[in-house]
């Protein structure tokens, strides 16, 4: 077995112990089988919207719908995916089905910008999201997202989330006034440069290249990570 497949496995393993030391798992809490089904539906809430409401769509879905939203965290979500180091998230060109939300860790985005003669690379830290296009049309990635650390995510399911919000009818307006907005948003900025990334993190994000060295520890750790990324083996 290569050597550094070992260690990727090594990191990995202790990252998920140190997981679940902190985060004991529901199904590992004998007591939560007693509860019934909507304190049930509850807690998925409580434990998955903070996240979500981090997304203006979804806190306003919880400022006109607790209902909608409880039932989204039950029926929509995939619960916590862990990724080890390098692994790969998504491909580019492959079709996508989930939107993302980076709970923890630095994942690293590599796509062509429209237009551009060489590939552009970005990093997304925790409290992100990409892939939103999903919820409102069909979506293909356009780019590659590999991650530069042990990462926690949560995922919606594109089409459970569209099947959800047609039932609603008093937040399906309000959802759907959104979709056109970032179509609106969208066709402003160009389609063609529509990427995996929010489009204002492609306004406002920088390349790793370009982002100038810190004294502190924590951008210290952020320019570590930088590192990181430009160390990422990219398929193409």
């Amino acid at each position: 077995v290569p050597r550094d497949l070992v260690c990727r496995i090594h990191h990995y393993v202790d990252f998920v112990a140190e997981l679940r030391h902190k985060r004991v798992h529901a199904s590992k809490v004998d007591y939560l089988s007693f509860l019934s089904g909507p304190l049930h539906i509850e807690l998925q809430a409580e434990l998955f919207k903070p996240t979500l409401c981090g997304h203006p769509c979804f806190g306003q879905i919880q400022l006109c719908s607790k209902p909608m939203m409880c039932e989204i965290c039950v029926a929509a979500l995939n619960g916590h995916e862990n990724y080890a180091k390098n692994d790969l998230i998504f491909h580019q060109g492959v079709k996508a089905k989930r939107m993302l939300f980076l709970k923890l860790g630095s994942l690293a985005y590599r796509f062509l910008p429209a237009g551009g003669s060489r590939p552009k690379t970005l990093k997304l830290g925790a409290g992100s999201w990409c892939t939103e296009a999903v919820l409102w049309m069909p979506w293909d990635h356009v780019g590659t997202m590999k991650a530069i650390s042990e990462v926690d995510v949560i995922s919606v399911t594109a089409s459970k989330f569209r099947d959800i919000t047609r039932n609603y009818h008093q937040v399906y307006p309000i959802v759907r006034g959104y979709a056109l907005d970032f179509w609106q948003e969208a066709q402003a900025h160009g389609v063609g440069s529509l990427t995996d990334l929010p489009l204002t993190q492609m306004e406002l994000d920088v390349e790793f290249e370009r982002r100038p060295a810190y004294s502190t520890n924590v951008e210290e750790l952020t320019h570590a990570e930088d590192v990181q990324a430009r160390l990422v083996q990219w398929d193409d």
